[in-house]
């Protein structure tokens, strides 16, 4: 599917032909071209800031000993499959519960997913016994997920436009999840985008 937008955009940009703007279908799927070509345009811009890439060693002292009772065990740090990608985690576990906490240093492409005209953009499903939604507020992707059976889910967020950082695994509830992202210091991810 990748090999057929890249044709799609391609062939929206040759001379003489009048490019198409709005949605396409691809493979059955809608493709909005404008959004692609900010999206492009985003990720050109980040790449020419020169985001450099981080040591996965320095996302470490990003997650805390503790949260919530939870205590951190070894934390374990590995460049991503992108170029410019690393990532830190570490399981946290308090009982018979326990979670995984990551942040990932997205490099360039970060932005892409993080933008102001992502703000607005919403999804929620709902099970008989969980819900997952993901939702967009100030350029920040937020994606949520709790199942009240198995007690168990996923939080996340895109931070400073570069760092997503998550929680997945079982706790007492979904806010466990939420607070040991929002202990990664957004500060310091922002200085770390500089």
């Amino acid at each position: 599917m990748a090999v057929a937008v890249v044709m799609v955009v391609v062939g929206c940009g040759r001379q003489g032909e009048r490019s198409s703007s709005g949605p396409v279908e691809v493979n059955g799927k809608p493709i909005d071209l404008r959004q692609l070509e900010k999206d492009s345009e985003q990720a050109e811009r980040a790449a020419r800031k020169g985001a450099r890439p981080l040591a996965a060693a320095s996302l470490k002292d990003l997650l805390p000993a503790s949260v919530g009772g939870f205590a951190r065990g070894p934390v374990t740090s590995e460049l991503g499959p992108e170029p410019g990608m690393a990532k830190a985690r570490a399981k946290y576990v308090k009982g018979a519960s326990a979670f995984v906490l990551e942040v990932t240093d997205l490099g360039a492409i970060g932005s892409v997913g993080a933008s102001d005209d992502a703000q607005g953009a919403e999804s929620t499903r709902r099970t008989a016994t969980g819900y997952e939604t993901i939702t967009t507020a100030g350029g920040r992707l937020v994606t949520e997920a709790w199942d009240t059976a198995s007690k168990s889910g996923r939080y996340s967020i895109v931070a400073a436009d570069r760092f997503a950082v998550s929680a997945e695994g079982s706790a007492e509830t979904v806010d466990v999840l939420k607070a040991a992202v929002h202990t990664v210091n957004a500060a310091r991810l922002r200085a770390l985008a500089g």
